[in-house]
């Protein structure tokens, strides 16, 4: 893809900078202490107040006892969901470019723009599918991960984008906006995304229950639920746990309590908006 990330470009830069000053011997304390709350400064001021905005939780029913036969039935929906999907739809094949335009086209026509990030090696190596950069307000996607993750994370950057810093909003309304789209190949993205969260949840607390609903998946379902983790477990690396270490700290101290759990909080928010047929209600007005 030649779709290149401002940012990227000034990251790459800025690290040739450092480098630079580094083996010049240029940098001192201050100039370290004092770019750092520089960049701090600007982090906040273009986009890291978001963190303190009022969460998603606040429009919903705060009181829905969330029971194991709740988490069975909605996993149970979206194995349905995705077995539909996955028989109507046909991904193009033919190469890359083929479907990364697609999914390009099929988004960017309802004005949201993302771009593809041009580290997708390293991305793929830090464990990430994809990244906001809010100083260029710039959605980047790693388009190498397997493509039916790809419309969600690009939904879920650009809720980013849109001011949702928590990572539970913003999984949540990647998610619905996904789901809410007319293109089979991107609802079922939002379905395999939902279901995967479901399943991992029902499967520590009913194991037994989860291989069952496990069963009822297509072989084509299956197939991209083997693809994604074959995918990972290629990339998996000692480094991971180091930078998902960092990004778990990062997280608590912009106040999401559970850090990179943060994710899978999402689950809650599903449950507590199901309609109990086929759509997902914040409130009376959504």
């Amino acid at each position: 893809m030649t779709d290149f990330a401002t940012g990227e470009i000034i990251y790459f830069c800025f690290i040739c900078l450092v480098l630079l000053n580094f083996l010049k011997k240029n940098i001192s304390m201050n100039n370290i202490i004092s770019s750092t709350l520089v960049i701090i400064y600007f982090f906040y001021i273009s986009w890291g107040l978001n963190y303190f905005r009022l969460p998603l939780e606040g429009q919903i029913n705060n009181d829905m006892i969330i029971d194991e036969e709740k988490i069975e039935n909605l996993t149970k929906f979206f194995s349905a969901q995705c077995n539909l999907l996955k028989k109507n739809i046909n991904f193009r094949e033919e190469n890359e470019s083929d479907y990364l335009n697609f999914y390009k086209y099929l988004i960017e026509c309802k004005n949201e723009k993302f771009k593809y990030s041009n580290l997708n090696f390293i991305l793929s190596y830090m464990g990430i599918k994809g990244y906001y950069n809010p100083f260029t307000n710039e959605a980047n996607i790693n388009s190498s991960i397997p493509k039916v993750l790809i419309p969600v994370t690009i939904y879920h950057e650009l809720a980013h984008r849109q001011g949702f810093a928590s990572e539970r909003d913003a999984n949540f309304v990647g998610f619905l906006k996904a789901y809410n789209h007319n293109s089979s190949e991107i609802r079922y993205s939002a379905s395999f995304f939902a279901f995967r969260y479901l399943y991992s949840d029902l499967y520590k607390i009913n194991p037994n229950l989860a291989k069952d609903v496990y069963k009822s998946l297509s072989d084509g379902v299956r197939k991209d639920l083997s693809a994604v983790s074959n995918y990972w477990s290629y990339y998996e690396n000692g480094f991971q746990i180091i930078q998902k270490s960092i990004f778990d700290l990062f997280l608590k101290t912009q106040g999401q309590k559970k850090g990179i759990n943060s994710y899978n909080e999402v689950v809650k928010l599903l449950l507590s908006t199901f309609d109990e047929e086929n759509k997902f209600i914040l409130n009376d007005n959504t």
